[in-house]
This record gives structure tokens, C-alpha cells and sequence, in this order.
């Protein structure tokens, strides 16, 4: 089973995803995560090097990465697969997704780029208020960070295409504590059906 914590910036993926494995662990469910973009590798170096500003990339060019990032980890991916019964993803191709459309990129070619690579069974979005957002990482923020107006597009994005692909969305700007039950909730739903 594939688990996606997707959502905008200063969500608390990171944050969900390590208390989701854990509790799983827990369970002893033999668990393994990916965060994307995964900036340890080759592609990932060129990506995290257009977030701080240091490259300029058209946006097809970006998503292009983003995607190319996801396929050099493929084998790394089915491998888990193989060998666990959950890989929770921090952000999968959902992101890709919905950070092209606000870039104004064509959904059939952003849902291209990733078509192949193992589906996700459940995609949980954290969605977040923009104070809220910006009140948790004041400075240090990424190119796509930085700009409220975007921020609150993709936020947008999310709740809109969430609804169309039936993801399931939490309201972020509680405690983390209440987020974590939220998202155990939905899991153990998911287990059921």
C-alpha cells in the first residue's frame, strides 16, 4: 500500500509522515518513506538548486525534473514495495500536479510525466491556512515558498482537484496531535474497505 501526505507548504508533512510510520511501526507494519523531491540525488541537486534561487528553469523544465526525480528513485520504490507493507510518500506526483497547474502547465501533460510509476492507494492533503503557514517558517523559504499569493493558489489547487480525485483533506492548522488522529482515522477506514 502506498500512503501519500501531500499539501502546501509548512503543512507538517514531514512532521505527519514521520508519526504516521511510526505508529504503523508500532502496529508492525513494516513500513518505509520517500520524501519528494528527494535533493540527494543527481536530479534532485538541480532541483533544490532552482529552489534557492541559484537556477532559472521554465516551468516544463521544473516539472520535468520534479518527475525525472521521481523515476531515478523507481527501483528504489518497488524494491520497498517488495519489501514492506506500506511506503508512506512526503509528496508523490500529486505535487507535480498541482504545482503545474498553478504554473499553468496543461494537466494531460503533467499527469504524463508520471504515468508508470507505482499509483498511490490513498492521498491524504493537509491543508493549511497561509497565516498559519507562514507563522511556522518565517524565514529560509524556498522560491515557491516565499510568495503568499502562490502559496494560497496552491492551497486552492489542492481542495479543488482533491475533491474531483476523491484525496481526503485534513484541516492542518490544528495540533499535530489532532492532525495524526485525523490521518490514523482515515488509515484505518482505508484498511476496513
Amino acid at each position: 500500500m502506498i500512503i501519500v501526505i501531500e499539501g502546501g507548504d509548512q503543512a507538517g508533512k514531514k512532521t505527519q509522515t514521520a508519526l504516521l510510520a511510526k505508529a504503523l511501526k508500532a502496529r508492525k507494519l513494516k513500513t518505509k518513506i520517500f520524501s519528494f523531491p528527494d535533493y540527494s540525488t543527481p536530479i534532485g541537486k538541480k532541483i533544490q538548486s532552482y529552489l534557492t534561487g541559484k537556477h532559472k528553469f521554465p516551468p516544463q523544465v521544473i516539472h520535468c525534473l520534479l518527475a525525472a526525480n521521481r523515476w531515478e528513485k523507481l527501483d528504489e520504490i518497488k524494491k520497498a514495495i517488495s519489501m514492506n507493507s506500506i511506503l508512506i510518500m512526503n509528496r508523490y506526483y500529486q505535487s507535480n500536479l498541482i504545482y503545474g497547474l498553478v504554473n499553468g502547465l496543461p494537466p494531460e501533460w503533467l499527469e504524463h510525466l508520471d504515468r508508470g510509476l507505482p499509483k498511490a492507494d490513498l492521498v491524504i492533503v493537509l491543508d493549511v491556512n497561509q497565516k498559519e503557514s507562514f507563522s511556522r517558517k518565517k524565514s529560509k523559504r524556498d522560491k515557491f515558498e516565499k510568495n503568499k499569493n502562490f502559496s494560497q493558489k496552491i492551497s486552492l489547487t489542492y481542495r479543488k482537484i482533491a475533491k474531483k480525485k476523491k484525496w481526503k483533506v485534513i484541516d492542518a492548522s490544528s495540533s499535530k496531535e489532532d492532525v495524526h488522529k485525523s490521518i490514523m482515522k482515515i488509515f484505518s477506514n482505508k484498511l476496513r474497505s
